[in-house]
């Protein structure tokens, strides 16, 4: 009989949030007063935003989530550090009223957010908690391991 192949639950954890990152990039974002942006031109425009201040600042949570990602396996610690400033990153867009609507530097006001950023966010969350699970079941373990036998007389 063949044995079946087990999942690794941190590969299901970084397959899952690399979909949905993957999903994300199909989707609107966010609304200003003029348009909706598309979250695919938001990651690549969004690197000089982040050159200007104000909300393009919140970018940054893409490399973190990146790190994140290519840490997992090597370096569990630095990649739930990593995770987290992604998520925290991310929702700090949240506290933005207005962006950068074009070139010529003309700010628009956020007026909703779509599903492509609540996905966004969402990726990196699936990251923080299957980080923070794999995290702190494994320092579970440890203490369990190391607790004296107790003594049922």
């Amino acid at each position: 009989m063949k044995k079946l192949k087990q999942f690794n639950p941190r590969d299901i954890i970084l397959t899952t949030s690399i979909v949905t990152f993957l999903i994300s990039l199909t989707q609107q974002c966010y609304c200003t007063t003029d348009s909706c942006g598309y979250s695919i031109a938001a990651v690549f425009s969004g690197a000089i935003g982040l050159l200007l201040g104000g909300a393009g600042i919140t970018w940054l949570a893409n490399p973190f989530l990146l790190a994140s990602w290519i840490l997992a396996k090597k370096s569990p610690e630095f990649s739930l550090l990593m995770s987290f400033l992604a998520v925290a990153t991310a929702l700090f867009f949240l506290s933005f009223s207005k962006i950068m609507v074009n070139e010529a530097g003309s700010y628009g006001q956020i007026i909703s957010y779509k599903l492509g950023y609540w996905l966004w966010v969402l990726s990196s969350v699936i990251m923080f908690a299957g980080n923070s699970w794999l995290y702190f079941s494994k320092w579970r373990a440890v203490a369990q391991r190391d607790l004296p036998l107790q003594n049922n007389t």
